[in-house]
């Protein structure tokens, strides 16, 4: 386990991601059909980061679209495997023509061996107020190579107040959260956050930690969530602009992987795939080797 040491700051007042502006750009010529003027736009989006997981799911999948529709087999298959690894059950839309499904189920089956971000927090049920308490994010041996930090927000729902980390990527990081936010009758959302090198956040998961009026007994732990199929901490099964930001049973790969990340290997037993491109035109995907864990 490693012991994931940061420094807490107070968060500051909400502010819109980088890439806001440009997914709504996205979405507003997806909506029209403008599919040439969408694709560059979804591109910035993913770069500018600061993206929720099911945002960066819709910028793959609709990316993957864009490009089958016109006839960029290659670049389409790259971002359909960014996608699957989000969530390997993504619906392809009708955008994409009629070679759509077919690229994407021979994307869905080259990452079928690696699977999906396995990311997981365990936190205490309730803390002492004024009493400092720790969480521990596990992340799977798969896919932290491809993860560039983790982040952990604690937000009181009562008092609106936050404070956050920033630590090294590990498969097990244990990070202790300040008292000061513990406040009696307080309400804590623990959100733990693996994210990209943009800040795009590719998988989250969550607890919520009470703090009693009259707190002086001992913290009752709860199991970690996460994992694959169901819990929080994993991707859904499909994308749907109106998911929040985070989801219960996910894994959040919503970013452009093919974009942000460059030459990092995802290996898992049997397989490994290569995210070797930059935020432009082309997005490659392939097999560079075996490793077993």
């Amino acid at each position: 386990m490693c012991l994931a040491f940061g420094v807490m700051t107070p968060a500051r007042a909400a502010e819109s991601p980088p890439g806001s502006a440009a997914l709504k750009q996205a979405r507003a010529a997806w909506e029209r059909g403008a599919l040439e003027t969408a694709e560059p736009l979804y591109r910035e989006a993913l770069e500018k980061g600061g993206l929720a997981p099911n945002e960066v799911l819709e910028g793959y999948v609709r990316l993957g679209s864009i490009r089958a529709a016109h006839g960029k087999k290659d670049q389409a298959i790259a971002a359909f495997r960014a996608a699957s690894i989000l969530d390997a059950q993504f619906a392809v839309p009708p955008e994409a023509g009629p070679k759509g499904p077919s690229l994407a189920s021979r994307a869905k089956s080259d990452t079928s061996k690696i699977g999906g971000i396995q990311l997981s927090l365990a936190a205490p049920k309730e803390t002492p107020s004024g009493k400092s308490f720790k969480v521990t994010a596990t992340l799977d041996k798969a896919h932290v190579p491809i993860v560039s930090k983790v982040s952990v927000l604690a937000k009181d729902g009562t008092s609106g107040k936050e404070t956050s980390v920033e630590t090294k990527t590990d498969e097990s990081m244990e990070i202790e959260v300040p008292g000061d936010i513990a406040l009696p009758n307080a309400s804590i959302v623990v959100r733990v956050d693996a994210l990209d090198s943009h800040q795009n956040r590719l998988a989250s998961a969550e607890e919520r930690v009470k703090v009693p009026e009259d707190s002086k007994g001992p913290v009752v732990a709860a199991a970690p969530t996460g994992g694959s199929g169901s819990g929080t901490g994993t991707v859904g099964s499909t994308y749907r602009s109106g998911d929040d930001n985070v989801r219960k049973g996910g894994t959040f790969w919503s970013t452009p992987w093919p974009y942000v990340i460059g030459g990092v290997a995802i290996a898992a037993t049997g397989a490994a795939v290569y995210f070797g491109t930059r935020p432009a035109e082309d997005v490659s995907v392939g097999q560079v080797g075996v490793r077993t864990k």
